[in-house]
């Protein structure tokens, strides 16, 4: 039998016919539709581009999706008109990160976004589940929820942790592991001989820890013991002179 369809290449959808069902309102973002990375504009029906930009992990990330909304939908051979669909969720978002559409409603053949920003705490690869709810003509207005959990991707890779507020070479890399129950091992790189001081606080903002070594330019790395601390989320920065970068870590049980 075929597959209902209502988003063009979609390698799989999930189709539940309910009466109207109203939830939670999502604030509306900013965003202007981009849709020069849409394959024809005149074809609605897409979600472009399906793959975004990579994020870095810790650096704040701010993408577009454009979603040019569809004006009928396939179902079981019976072709229903659209009136208008809504962005129920996205889901399997890189945690840090949280989506923003910029309308409440999406009429047929119109470009409307969603904003994706944060700042990304987990590297992988995220294949966002979006759930969509069209408003159809059966026979009187019902609802169809669709979840397209397929088509647009996300990427999280280990990102130098350069402050931007400093142009400089001094680079500071992602502890691993992160989560860590003992020991978690810092890098860092420097161009410069000079002390290196790394600094540790609680989420209250108290000094837990600190350290200082006199390192030779290249790279590096503090091996730093926790096991006596709470489980929690703690701040560190890492200063060389005027050089510094700040970024937070997980204390596991």
């Amino acid at each position: 039998m075929k597959q209902p369809l209502l988003f063009k290449n979609r390698a799989r959808l999930l189709i539940i016919l309910a009466l109207a069902i109203f939830s939670g309102m999502k604030l509306s973002a900013q965003c202007e539709p981009d849709t020069a990375n849409c394959e024809d504009i005149g074809d609605p029906g897409q979600f472009c581009p399906l793959n975004l930009p990579r994020a870095g992990l810790n650096v704040l990330y701010d993408e577009v999706v454009t979603i040019i909304a569809p004006g009928t939908y396939e179902f079981f051979g019976n072709e229903l008109t659209i009136f208008y669909i809504e962005i129920d969720s996205v889901k399997n978002l890189p945690p840090g990160i949280d989506y923003f559409p910029n309308a409440d409603i999406f009429y047929p053949d119109t470009a409307y976004c969603i904003q994706l920003t944060g700042t990304p705490s987990q590297t992988g690869e995220f294949a966002l589940s979006i759930y969509i709810t069209a408003t159809v003509d059966f026979g009187g207005p019902l609802r169809a929820q669709v979840v397209d959990d397929t088509s647009v991707h996300i990427t999280v890779v280990e990102a130098l942790g350069i402050d931007p507020n400093h142009n400089s070479e001094f680079q500071v890399f992602q502890n691993v592991p992160n989560p860590f129950s003992e020991v978690t091992r810092l890098t860092y790189y420097t161009p410069n001989q000079g002390k290196v001081e790394l600094s540790i606080y609680n989420i209250l903002g108290v000094l837990v820890h600190q350290e200082t070594e006199l390192a030779a330019p290249g790279k590096h790395h503090f091996n730093f013991n926790g096991s006596e601390l709470q489980p929690g989320t703690y701040l560190y920065q890492v200063e060389a002179g005027e050089d510094y970068f700040s970024g937070k870590f997980m204390k596991s049980r």
